[in-house]
């Protein structure tokens, strides 16, 4: 994980070779690996189309591999702040795919993004032929699947945890925290197939910061739940250093934000909220700069600078709007209106 550099030099050998032998039955699966490398590299927004690249390039092949380009696509897509209604429309087209082939796995890995983008839209609560996916039976498949496999388990509970991050729900956070956490890293490190382990490091420490601070009144569960918020802005940290700061200091400045946050060191955690929220514009990460923006304003709120934390709640609700996440903007007005 920390040898990007090199790892980078064999992509670049492998993908040149490809041009000069090309090989159609092995095209879409070399590029498909070759993106994962490249993602954590190269700009994250323009790496993500490269998997429509290997999506074509597997389909002309028969390559099996073509499913999971769609997947990883979407997955980046949403994660990475792409407009939401072209995500769930790209979801839909994928979900439909993954039935007509009977492939379960799929659909199980991406039918808990797919609730979440709905619910961030404000249409978790469509009628069945808007969005054309059962759900309710697809959450059993789901169940099925995700409980046998470990690694995609873990996925199920970070997009709970995420979400519950995003909706405010303490409650959820710190069950869902709980069992991802239980779960362990063990095989997720070279696992290309489901969530980056990147993001889950970002939202899961996001989440343990918040836990140590609502728990402080329990002080030994409080430092744990630190502990573990500190250990995931470290690996973000060394990804920034190795890897790109372009996809990773932005995360990294939250994260920090976050942290110095906890520890009380305000003046600190000011610049941080800022320099977090100034690289996800830069660097084009629109989700991440609306809960960087709501993150800033909670922390204002909570130390008591109401006055100074509208400004922040207001960008993040001109930001989650701009991102299609209507839903969760209206969730901030009470903080605009001051009730």
């Amino acid at each position: 994980e920390d040898e990007f550099e090199e790892g980078y030099r064999y992509v670049k050998f492998a993908l040149s070779l490809m041009k000069k032998i090309p090989s159609r039955a092995y095209a879409g699966s070399v590029m498909f690996h070759a993106n994962y490398t490249k993602v954590h590299v190269e700009p994250m927004q323009s790496v993500i189309e490269c998997y429509l690249d290997a999506y074509l390039a597997s389909m002309k092949s028969g390559n099996p591999y073509a499913i999971g380009c769609s997947y990883v696509y979407n997955t980046f897509c949403f994660w990475s702040g792409k407009e939401l209604k072209a995500v769930v429309s790209s979801m839909k087209e994928t979900l439909m795919e993954s039935k007509y082939q009977k492939n379960l796995l799929v659909r199980a890995l991406m039918l808990p993004t797919f609730r979440m983008a709905l619910r961030l839209m404000g249409q978790s609560g469509a009628p069945q032929q808007d969005h054309d996916i059962n759900t309710s039976d697809e959450a059993r498949n789901e169940d099925d699947i995700t409980g046998k496999q470990v690694l995609h388990l873990r996925a199920v509970f970070f997009v709970r945890l995420s979400q519950a991050l995003i909706f405010r729900e303490l409650d959820e956070a710190r069950d869902a925290a709980k069992e991802y956490f239980s779960i362990g890293e063990v095989g997720c490190k070279f696992a290309v197939t489901t969530i980056p382990l990147f993001f889950m490091r970002l939202y899961s420490g996001l989440v343990s910061f918040w836990i140590g601070r609502e728990i402080n009144d329990k002080k030994r569960e409080s430092m744990k739940w630190l502990a573990r918020g500190v250990a995931c802005k470290d690996e973000i940290e060394k990804l920034a250093a190795s890897a790109s700061k372009w996809n990773f200091q932005n995360k990294v400045y939250l994260l920090q934000a976050e942290e110095q946050f906890c520890r009380m060191n305000f003046e600190e955690a000011e610049k941080l909220y800022d320099a977090a929220i100034l690289t996800s514009k830069t660097h084009k990460f629109l989700n991440e700069e609306a809960l960087a923006n709501e993150l800033a304003g909670h922390f204002y709120l909570e130390t008591g600078r109401r006055n100074r934390s509208v400004q922040y709640f207001s960008q993040a609700f001109e930001k989650y709007n701009e991102w299609g996440a209507a839903a969760k903007a209206n969730m901030l007005t009470k903080y605009l209106d001051g009730r």
